[in-house]
């Protein structure tokens, strides 16, 4: 068994080519995979998972507290359903630079060797003197590796090479990637990739993996690299072992668990929703619940015998035709919420519960829950962590109830006055603090009869009621 966690000195380094070319070229050499993404990012961890057929899990100390991190981090996934006698890997990509967020905390907490995939372009010799720094910056980290990115030539890459192993001690040149930008075509949005939808959207973006793969490995040494890795696993593989020992010993001294009744809620899940944290969905199912996915934009009506509706974030706003002109669905939402039916909305789940959403410039119609208007049209970015407490008591428990979330959108709400009699007016129901402004509360969360929409993804780990009362509030509707 061995691990590593793919870091660098900023964003769009490269990251998340070489942990996909990576974990691509290691499933299918056999290893028994797990896949986990520093922060609170979808996009990555879907494109991943969607590739790999395997859940790749977010690694985010605010969002995950200390308490429930390691547990969450050392149980496996499984890995190839095959090959579950092969060889465990462990892979970690980082978010932003090393030192930037918590990605310096995650690979000091859990000792993981860290490979630097630095981008190379317009850069020489001066290279090394940023690996050299990254190396010994901070105590607790251990950096025993770089991959270069973005070199221009076979030449470009020898000066770099040389200035690094002349001065920098313990560190591994494993090789470098070409600039050569063709090669690597999953278009880029907003906060990282766009998933292909559909059968042929797989297959395309399988084709593309492939491709990347080959190209990211043509010139770095695979065996070089992952011989370093199980020689710098020592410190992680010791906490594996250990974990698993005091999970052995929990399991035999725990008492009964309690067992909650089953019940079925609707989770939107196709190309324009499909952002959730997968360990929102793991608790859920440790509640009770069982999960039904269903498809605003393809299916006609919900699943049979929900108590209650999902919907999470995603890309409405592209796919806005498609949800606009499924009126079926549409209106089934909205009869599920005229009686009193559970539904929680987050980020563009709270867009298509809005009258309509304008995107460059056209609007379309959606559920008409929310007399609102999702507008991306002269829009800024809303983006960070946040602290939310709940105004007053709803289906997900009482006043005062906090927990923690991330934000990141471009969309504006813009209210709808006087567009329907009938309309019932919204209340907001929660407040929220930013890191960077504590005790600053500001008003969020719209809420009319049993629908709430926000903003804000939440995490059911920082505050496990969210998820026990959410589902014991559906069995009592």
């Amino acid at each position: 068994m061995f691990s590593v966690y793919f870091a660098s000195d900023r964003s769009s380094s490269g990251k998340s080519t070489v942990t996909l070319a990576f974990s691509k070229m290691l499933r299918d050499l056999g290893y028994s995979l797990n896949i986990y993404k520093t922060g609170p990012d979808f996009i990555d961890p879907a494109v991943l998972a969607r590739v790999l057929n395997l859940d790749v899990k977010n690694l985010d100390p605010f969002l995950i507290p200390n308490k429930y991190l390691t547990e969450w981090f050392l149980s496996e996934n499984d890995g190839n359903e095959n090959t579950r006698e092969t060889e465990k890997v462990f892979v970690v990509e980082s978010a932003m630079g090393l030192y930037d967020g918590n990605s310096y905390e995650i690979a000091k907490k859990f000792k993981l060797p860290v490979v630097l995939v630095m981008d190379s372009k317009r850069i020489s010799s001066t290279m090394a003197s940023l690996v050299f720094g990254l190396k010994r910056y901070k105590k607790g980290v251990n950096v025993c590796g770089v991959i270069l990115n973005n070199i221009s030539s076979e030449r470009h890459y020898e000066i770099i090479s040389e200035e690094i192993k002349k001065n920098i001690s313990g560190v591994e040149v494993f090789g470098y990637i070409l600039n050569n930008e063709s090669v690597f075509s999953i278009k880029e949005r907003h906060l990282g990739l766009i998933i292909p939808d559909g059968k042929s959207g797989k297959m395309r973006l399988e084709k593309i993996a492939e491709d990347i793969k080959r190209a990211v490995f043509k010139n770095i040494k695979l065996d070089l690299l992952i011989k370093t890795l199980k020689e710098n696993s020592n410190g992680f593989n010791d906490l594996f072992s250990n974990h698993r020992k005091r999970i052995s010993e929990s399991r035999r001294n725990k008492k009964n668990a309690p067992i909650y009744k089953k019940i079925k809620i609707a989770v939107a899940q196709d190309k324009a929703f499909f952002f959730y944290y997968n360990f929102n969905m793991e608790i859920l199912k440790s509640f009770g619940a069982e999960i039904v996915f269903f498809s605003p934009c393809r299916d006609k009506a919900l699943p049979k015998g929900v108590k209650a509706v999902y919907i999470g974030g995603g890309y409405p706003e592209i796919y806005a035709r498609d949800l606009a002109e499924n009126r079926a669905i549409i209106g089934e939402i909205y009869k599920f919420f005229e009686n009193n039916g559970i539904i929680y909305a987050e980020c563009g789940g709270l867009m298509y519960l809005c009258e309509k959403i304008t995107y460059k410039h056209k609007s379309f119609d959606m559920t008409g829950v929310f007399p609102l208007e999702a507008s991306l049209d002269n829009a800024r970015l809303s983006l960070g962590y946040r602290t939310i407490r709940f105004k007053e008591k709803t289906f997900f428990g009482e006043s005062g109830l906090m927990a923690n979330g991330h934000e990141f959108h471009y969309s504006k709400l813009i209210n709808i006055d006087g567009s329907d009699d009938n309309k019932r007016d919204y209340k907001k129901v929660l407040e929220y603090e930013r890191l960077n402004s504590p005790g600053r509360f500001k008003s969020e969360g719209y809420n009319i009869l049993n629908a709430i929409g926000s903003y804000i993804h939440l995490s059911f780990f920082s505050n496990k009621l969210l998820a026990k009362n959410f589902l014991d509030s559906a069995r009592k509707s």
